[in-house]
């Protein structure tokens, strides 16, 4: 759904196929920005004053995926790689709002509308419709602006309001957390979609001046900064259609030592980690089709399973429960659920223990028993 919102935003499909999905495309304009303030918001998503209109706008997300989810065309352009776990997350993020859990479901709304922004990462662009309609329901604060462009794939625009956060503090009275937030964006975004190390380090040249920002922040770009510097002319190997093992060796090399639990925090291996989660994805979307399918996913959340700390959504969660909602019977899906389950339960321990809540319980048990009844 909204990864097919993101592709007519930003290529546009043929004017037959265009024209089939016109009408939900605008509905679906028009949901996404109903629930602007609330996805960027905790808040406000709990709040019990905006549950109908919440409500009303997630159902009616669902409907309208499911019929974009069928359109012949959409399913032939090779970008659907993700319909049945978007369409599936969605389903559950509605449930569980309107059950009571809001915490949970605008964790997985945010996560699913960040499948939009997954999609086709490497030509960002905008739509005059859609840059008519976000006139319309602008955020005041750079920063919530900033999110929501970033889910919808207006990178470009977001970039210069993550900078306003980074430049203007502490004037701005932003919390800290989100400066921080602020600059991982702007890395997954010179790194992973603009392919773009010099940018990035004449984007982190620039927040530098700023001589008022926290230390651990100062220390993070400086970091990330001397980084880039190194690893500016490495290239972004390819690899086509005839060379899957080519592929599966440059994966289980880059990612020899995380694939057997070990990472690495530091600025190098961050701006790495991207690199083949880009290399990854591009072959993906490439050859949708590939054999290798689960196995990519599950590679590219470990690319992206430490460097989302500081992240508004949870793309890593979704490449495994992906893999196991549209491959459970690969060789790989006990893995992708065995590290989907390791995630979720570290979402929900605290300083008080594990506590797991039901839908989320129901949910793996689901996702496990399709994987039994594969191998029976």
């Amino acid at each position: 759904m909204f990864k097919f919102l993101s592709i007519v935003l930003s290529f546009g499909l043929s004017s037959m196929a265009h024209a089939e999905v016109k009408p939900y495309m605008d509905q679906m304009l028009k949901e996404i920005f109903t629930l602007k303030p609330y996805i960027v918001s905790d808040v406000e998503y709990r709040d019990p004053k905006n549950f109908q209109k919440i409500d009303e706008s997630l159902k009616n997300m669902v409907a309208l995926s499911e019929k974009i989810s069928h359109e012949g065309k959409i399913k032939k352009s090779g970008f659907a790689i993700s319909s049945n776990a978007l369409n599936q997350q969605l389903k559950e993020a509605e449930l569980v709002y309107r059950v009571g859990n809001k915490d949970y479901s605008l964790w997985m709304l945010r996560s699913t509308l960040s499948v939009c922004m997954s999609c086709h990462t490497q030509l960002p662009s905008s739509s005059t419709k859609f840059e008519f309609f976000n006139k319309e329901h602008f955020l005041a604060k750079p920063f919530d602006e900033a999110e929501f462009l970033f889910i919808v794939r207006n990178f470009d625009k977001a970039m210069s309001f993550y900078d306003q956060v980074i430049d203007g503090f502490p004037a701005n009275g932003v919390p800290q957390e989100n400066v921080e937030k602020s600059v991982a964006r702007k890395v997954y975004y010179f790194v992973r979609v603009k392919r773009d190390l010099p940018g990035l380090i004449k984007s982190l040249e620039k927040n530098q001046k700023n001589k008022q920002l926290p230390e651990m922040v100062k220390k993070r770009i400086a970091g990330l900064r001397s980084a880039a510097e190194k690893m500016k002319k490495e290239t972004y190997p390819e690899f086509n259609e005839s060379q899957q093992a080519d592929l599966k060796k440059y994966a289980e090399t880059e990612l020899k030592n995380e694939l057997q639990g070990d990472f690495e925090f530091t600025p190098q291996k961050d701006i790495a980690y991207l690199k083949i989660s880009s290399v990854l994805y591009k072959y993906l979307d490439q050859y949708p089709e590939t054999p290798l399918k689960p196995e990519i996913l599950y590679w590219l959340s470990f690319c992206e399973r430490r460097y989302e700390q500081k992240a508004f959504y949870s793309l890593p969660e979704l490449y495994l429960k992906q893999c196991v909602l549209e491959h459970p019977g690969s060789a790989i899906a006990p893995s992708c659920l065995k590290e989907y389950q390791d995630l979720v339960m570290m979402a929900y321990t605290g300083s008080s223990g594990t506590h797991l809540p039901k839908d989320v319980e129901r949910e793996l048990k689901s996702m496990k028993e399709m994987i039994e009844k594969m191998k029976k």
